[in-house]
């Protein structure tokens, strides 16, 4: 496994990457957000790549020891508001790799070092991704979350603080609530 981080689109061999694995989404709900061909969408990944908002943060991509695209997420200062990080932004898991707990496992640790000084650590989820929400909301309240009840022990220490406005678009939020040591 390789994890490389990008901040914008210079390294053409990464990008040329994210740009095989995203061309293949179909979903309605996400391919807006990822396509390349949807690159002059302000929400759209390579918009968001050029125009700087990794300056401050990375966006790392696992692949696998033949460079094959595993798994990839963000994280970057809150352009609004400088005491915030948003954590796992612009995340995707290629359908084969999903329930295997990549994100959970490798990038959301090194982003919480590498975001360590922001007073609030965010991961947000919109209507589409509801169900993270309700994990987060569950797992707060110590109920059974059956869904996603194996996920890495890190995304405990999230907690439920309700819906907010962010980048113009209503998103639920679960902040980080715990020192982040790696072990």
């Amino acid at each position: 496994m390789i994890i490389r981080s990008i901040q914008d689109l210079s390294n053409q061999h990464i990008v040329g990457i994210l740009e095989k694995e995203f061309s293949k989404i179909t979903d309605p709900a996400i391919v807006e957000n990822y396509h390349p061909k949807h690159s002059r969408n302000p929400g759209n990944l390579f918009f968001i790549l050029e125009n700087g908002r990794y300056k401050i943060g990375n966006y790392s991509v696992i692949l696998d020891d033949d460079e094959n695209f595993i798994a990839s997420a963000g994280w970057n200062q809150y352009e609004l508001d400088h005491s915030v990080a948003l954590l796992l932004t612009r995340m995707y898991v290629s359908p084969q790799h999903r329930t295997q707990y990549y994100i959970g496992n490798h990038i959301l640790p090194v982003a919480l070092i590498e975001a360590a000084e922001y007073k609030h650590k965010w991961i947000t989820c919109n209507e589409h991704t509801i169900m993270i929400y309700e994990w987060f909301t569950r797992a707060a309240q110590k109920k059974r979350s059956a869904l996603y009840s194996d996920w890495p022990d890190i995304y405990k220490k999230f907690r439920p603080i309700g819906k907010k406005n962010i980048y113009y678009i209503d998103q639920y939020v679960a902040e980080y609530t715990g020192d982040y040591n790696a072990e």
